[in-house]
């Protein structure tokens, strides 16, 4: 008989009072479910209820409905945590083995009846329906694959910020608690680490108390031991029991021992009656590394000796702790981590029934897997997985998520069938706006090694997860957007972008092509978006839409900042203007998305939640340096070709550009005419600023030559340009029949020849356009986009043929290796070309922190050189051979020419250039007329305090910006001695670039880009190229500049900007008196987190000068240090805001 529920119905509903506390409040969450999605109300009819909820073994009142058999593993025991829904005559069963069982078996039903998970955190309408039906006959079985399937809440101060405004609590506590509970048990998830840095779970009895009594199993990271959460209590507990001199560390013996055995029996005691993982070792506060002062040694052998019979110790001592005070086994965690790690290699004896940690390596990159004897550990193996990290400077990503659905679950499958089976945790930040990747995780830890999961094929999955939660069937369409989107966004993310990652001029425009691949999706996704019910379109817009338009802004600000150096440099100054002003707009709308999403969007309801703009934690990608003209002459047109040549060269059927521009003022028309052969994608039109003729050649059959006349129609210029094909057939015949090509007779020419052709110096192969047995594609890894190709089998070859149309003395090839870890292996591919002798290419970086590790994680790449022998023109076969597991590429890149600096090798899409319509139709997004105030002044503490995680900077709101300058009117303040007026001396640091007596650089080529002051129209200077150290004054790049004080004592403030402690090094001097470190703000490293992407006042340096003139000196040590402003103040004064700034 079928089991039908009706809207308005009356229903009985049955739980037995035996059970937990847990089943009880996931059963009074079903009745709510049931009102609200099908609207029946809900009555206790004990036995005679039609819908009937117990656990095996507790409940009278499924035992006859349920046969607990169905519910056993292969030993006859009952699995955990595994659940069955039966339809019995008109009644509906849910039994669980255990209390989760259960508790999952009734989220389920409220799944399968319209309420989502994340109708709460993401507000996902329920989906009310008249009448809900299940067959009859229907039975459904489940249970979980890992055992522990949980998050880490960490670097969670916006989530923290959220609940002060909202939850009615000074933090994040029972009431944000139970709300992330029962997300996590919806999902079928069991466990958590929770917050860690804004405050400790344990001050809170009563949060312990709420998870046990929820169902949910709470541990500690790495460096929290015995759910101990040093970094907010340590220092509360010892000075609430008066051990002032208590220190942590266990090398110090005696009673400062003892207080640590007290502090952590304290914690056992206190969870010892709730469902908790404890984790045994110990490493510093907060991440910090294993503390030993007492510990004195020799040499570094007998210190790491010493180190690990202590921590042996500290095990132990733990493990007699957990037998007094619990009397009874319970999970235990070792995590093998950083220089913890090191110790386990080298002796340290975890004992067998502690489940070993692993981890990735932050960036979603497993480092090493448990060999045979660790799989065998009767406690088993887990892993801390990241899908966001506050890192070391300069590195974090924090804003969105875009490691790609497919990484995770590729990583996370490897570590599976390499054992680790036994706990998964996972790094989600502040939880939002993670919720894709958080339930995929879990989900997938839910089902792994299981046949025919959801989870198999990310496509399927995602597709499914959208239309489970939205209406209108847009699953299959948003989750091939979603895919793309990761995989393109992870290429960099928008959190790591930086100035000149992407080349706008290396073998095509490889930053257009990504921007229009990116408006491709915010197109498609927003039209998704308009065409959902109301109710629906701030789920969607927290879910889907949000991290689209943060990456298409995002990426549109630096692409735009990027073409503003480049036109300069080319001499297109109204171009350089206009892509100023367009960064500026994306800077603003991504800004107008941020104050649609907290404070629009309900209410307000997320108000506090996503702030990528603001600290803690560390602040997204923020201000690329634009370059805007210093003049605009007269009108003129300029030409530019691709790849910088002088002319076109088409070998294959292709699509390739040259640019119009007008490098003065006004306008001018033209008009373009070129061989039938060719199509221009225009012919005439009015020039502004630039634009891009696209040329296409389709008929490459013949070889000929052509060219393209561009006339300037306003002046009657005229420039040519030259356009040649070369025919592929009449290529390989000429090489065939002189026989200077070892490999394949025309006959055998590949149908996909266009893919493997070299053009303009260089050929990019796709991995997966070839297969072979012993290599797999991985679908939705390649980087990018594609899939990754991967070897399984040691030994298997694979070949790629490819086509050379010119003879290469000296190739590089170059492969673009999935940056995979393995830190107790190595990471080998043999590689040869037609029948030469193979050569194996290796990668150093199998660890983190070892090889290109830092740069391999930025791009998300392993890039391998190796110089190829001389080959002839014509056809060419390269083989790749497996010699370790597991290595896999996306691309081969083949450089018959000097390299050209890029990211991507070639790429494939739309070569248009992003113009003005990019900015009309963002313009008309729903939020693109919020209004926006100047962003805040920020002033760092005169004194460091020297934690450089928390947050003191002075915030001075802005209400308005200050007036307008033109650069001539900067660069004339460097005409004339600097004076002090009203106790300041105030100086814009471009005026250097002028080169005056009173205002000028030395020792490098110091370029100026954009800033924010003069409302917005300033200008900074800095040295461009990245990389570039300095480390004396003698030769270090300098800003110089005379000034004239009344004498005293002065702090010399300067407004700057950086990205990572890397390029924020600077030096002083007065009168050329190099000035000391301890006058230097942190010894002249300006960074901290707090300063990280925006533009700060920093007390820089400290000073006495007598009254009358003098000549101050700042050096950069580093490139990438922007300056915009320099102030000389007295006392407790601070710079002026922007509105207020006059320099004389």
């Amino acid at each position: 008989m079928e089991f039908v529920l009706n809207s308005q119905e009356t229903v009985g509903v049955g739980l037995s009072e035996n059970e937990s506390e847990a089943v009880k409040t996931a059963f009074f969450n079903l009745k709510t479910d049931l009102s609200r999605a099908v609207g029946i109300h809900c009555t206790d009819a004990g036995a005679d209820s039609r819908i009937l909820v117990g656990t095996v073994g507790v409940s009278e009142l499924t035992a006859p409905y349920v046969d607990a058999d169905r519910l056993k593993d292969e030993q006859g025991r009952l699995r955990r945590e595994a659940y069955m829904l039966k339809v019995c005559g008109n009644r509906l069963v849910i039994a669980g083995t255990d209390r989760r069982g259960t508790i999952y078996g009734i989220y389920d039903l409220c799944e399968r009846i319209g309420v989502s998970p994340w109708h709460y955190f993401a507000d996902v309408p329920v989906k009310v329906k008249e009448q809900f039906a299940l067959e009859d006959g229907f039975e459904v079985i489940d249970y979980p694959s890992v055992e522990y399937r949980g998050i880490f809440i960490n670097d969670e101060e916006e989530l923290d910020c959220w609940a002060r405004l909202h939850m009615d609590e000074d933090t994040i506590g029972v009431h944000t608690y139970e709300k992330i509970f029962e997300l996590i048990l919806r999902l079928k998830g069991n466990y958590i680490w929770p917050a860690m840095h804004v405050n400790s779970f344990n001050l809170k009895v009563e949060n312990g108390a709420l998870a046990d009594r929820m169902g949910l199993v709470v541990g500690t990271s790495h460096c929290d031991m015995l759910m101990r959460s040093n970094n907010r209590e340590w220092i509360p507990w010892i000075t609430k029991k008066g051990y002032d001199d208590a220190v942590y560390d266990y090398s110090v013996e005696g009673r400062n021992r003892d207080i640590l055995k007290e502090y952590w029996r304290e914690s056992v005691e206190q969870n010892r009656d709730f469902e908790v993982s404890y984790t045994l070792g110990m490493r510093g506060i907060h991440d910090s590394g294993f503390e030993t002062r007492a510990l004195k040694a020799e040499s570094k052998e007998e210190m790491r000796r010493k180190k690990v019979a202590l921590l042996q110790k500290v095990i132990g001592d733990q493990k007699e702790i957990l037998a007094d005070t619990l009397g009874r086994d319970t999970l235990k965690l070792f995590v093998p981590y950083k220089e913890v790690l090191d110790l386990y290699d080298n002796g340290l004896d975890v004992p067998e029934d502690i489940t070993l940690i692993w981890s990735n390596d932050n960036y979603g990159y497993v480092r090493r897997y448990p060999s045979e004897k660790e799989q065998r550990r009767s406690g088993g193996n887990g892993i801390y997985y990241h899908n966001s990290y506050w890192s070391p400077p300069g590195r974090s990503y924090l804003f969105i998520c875009s490691i790609p659905l497919a990484q995770t679950k590729y990583e996370l499958e490897k570590a599976y069938e390499n054992g680790i089976q036994k706990l998964w945790v996972m790094n989600v930040g502040a939880l939002k706006p993670l919720e894709q990747e958080m339930e995929y995780y879990l989900r997938l830890a839910w089902e792994i090694g299981k046949e025919n999961g959801s989870t198999s094929d990310v496509d399927a999955w995602l597709a499914g997860w959208i239309d489970r939660n939205f209406s209108g069937g847009h699953g299959d369409e948003m989750a091939g957007i979603l895919n793309d989107f990761t995989q393109l966004t992870n290429v960099r993310k928008i959190e790591n972008l930086d100035n000149d990652t992407f080349s706008q001029t290396a073998y095509g425009d490889e930053g257009a092509v990504r921007l229009n691949r990116y408006k491709e999706m915010y197109d498609r996704a927003n039209a998704i978006y308009e065409s959902l019910p109301e109710n629906e379109k701030p789920a969607f817009f927290q879910m889907a839409l949000m991290k689209i338009h943060a990456a298409y802004y995002t990426n549109a600000q630096y692409y735009f900042a990027d073409r503003s150096t480049l036109c300069v440099n080319q001499g297109k100054m109204q171009a350089a203007a206009r892509y100023t002003e367009y960064s500026r707009f994306y800077d603003d709308q991504r800004r107008r998305m941020l104050k649609y999403y907290n404070e629009e969007m309900l209410g307000g309801k997320w108000r506090g939640m996503v702030t990528p703009e603001d600290f803690p934690p560390p602040r997204t990608a923020m201000h690329p340096a634009c370059t805007p003209p210093l003049s605009i002459g007269g009108r003129k047109m300029l030409i530019t070709l691709w790849n910088g040549d002088s002319e076109l060269r088409f070998t294959k059927p292709a699509t390739k550009w040259f640019e119009i521009a007008n490098a003065g003022a006004g306008e001018f028309t033209f008009e373009a005419e070129a061989d039938d052969w060719m199509k221009l994608s225009e012919t005439r039109g009015t020039v502004r600023g630039e634009i891009r003729i696209l040329v296409t050649v389709e008929d490459t059959a013949a070889s000929r030559k052509g060219r393209i006349q561009v006339r300037n129609r306003t002046d009657q210029t005229v420039t040519c340009i030259d356009v040649t094909v070369q025919s592929l057939t009449e290529l390989l015949s000429a090489a065939d029949s002189a026989a200077n090509c070892s490999s394949r007779s025309l006959g055998e020419i590949p149908p996909d020849i266009a893919a493997i052709c070299e053009d303009d110096g260089i050929v990019a192969v796709r991995a997966d356009s070839r297969q072979a047995p012993g290599w797999r594609h991985i679908k939705r890894l390649g980087r990018g986009g594609g899939d990754l190709v991967e070897a399984y089998e040691q030994g298997s070859p694979l070949s790629y043929p490819i086509l050379l149309t010119e003879d290469a003395a000296d190739s590089l090839l170059e492969i673009h290796r999935y940056p995979s870890l393995n830190s107790t292996g190595r990471i080998r591919m043999g590689v040869s070309v037609d029948e030469g002798t193979p050569q194996t290419v290796e990668s150093e970086s199998n660890d983190e922190w070892r090889g290109q590790w830092t740069v391999n994680t930025m791009d998300h790449v392993d890039k391998l050189y190796l110089h190829l022998p001389a080959m002839k023109r014509g056809m060419h076969t390269v083989t790749f051979t497996a010699v370790d597991r597991y290595f896999a590429f996306t691309k081969f890149v083949l450089y018959c020419r000097p390299r050209k600096y890029n990211s991507l090798g070639t790429t494939e899409g739309s070569q248009a250039l992003p113009d003005e319509k990019f900015i009309k139709e963002a313009s008309n997004i729903w939020y693109g007329t919020l209004p926006l105030k100047p962003r805040p002044m920020l002033y760092a503490d005169r004194v460091f305090a020297g934690n450089t995680l928390l947050a003191n900077d002075l915030i001075a709101e802005q209400e308005e910006y200050g007036t307008a300058r033109s650069p001539y009117e900067l660069l004339q303040g460097g005409m004339s001695v600097y004076p002090e007026k009203d106790g300041q001396v105030r100086i814009d640091a471009v005026a250097a670039y002028a080169q005056t007596p009173y205002a000028y650089t030395e020792h490098y080529t110091w370029q100026y880009c954009s800033s924010e002051s003069y409302g917005r129209s300033g200008l900074a200077m800095y040295i461009r190229r990245q990389g570039l150290k300095w480390d004396s004054t003698e030769a270090a790049p300098s800003l110089n500049y005379r000034l004239s004080c009344d004498g005293g004592d002065y702090t010399v403030w300067m407004l700057a900007k950086f990205n990572s402690n890397e390029d924020s090094c600077i030096s002083a001097a007065i009168d050329h008196a190099v000035l000391p470190k301890e006058a230097l703000y942190r010894g002249g490293r300006l960074w901290r987190y707090e300063a990280e992407q925006v533009w700060r006042w920093i007390p820089a340096a400290v000073c006495h000068m007598d009254a009358g003139g003098h000549l101050l000196t700042v050096y950069c040590l580093a490139s990438g240090l922007r300056i915009d402003r320099i102030c000389l103040t007295k006392g407790d004064s601070i710079p002026p805001l922007d509105k207020d700034w006059r320099l004389r």
